[in-house]
């Protein structure tokens, strides 16, 4: 696991893990957005994780040919985190 900063610009997203000093730049290929605008997916031109590798924090990973980032929902209840109903 790694913390990561995810700082995104005009077209590009800069990806920054603790503990590394280099930053990863990949251009940004597609954006998903909630009601409010605040970016929820980011699609991007190239792997910035490695397999297997998980990220903590705000932001989540996944993809095998390019990363697709996606803002996590801290404290959000969805359909599957709900309690069940008492009868």
């Amino acid at each position: 696991m790694s913390d990561i900063e995810v700082v995104i610009g005009d077209g590009s997203v800069t990806i920054r893990r603790s503990g590394r000093s280099a930053p990863i730049v990949a251009q940004v290929l597609g954006v998903d957005r909630n009601p409010d605008g605040e970016v929820t997916r980011l699609w991007l031109d190239r792997l910035v994780h490695r397999p297997g590798e998980a990220w903590t924090g705000a932001w989540s990973v996944h993809g095998a040919v390019s990363s697709i980032i996606e803002r996590s929902r801290v404290g959000a209840v969805g359909a599957l985190d709900r309690p069940p109903e008492s009868p």
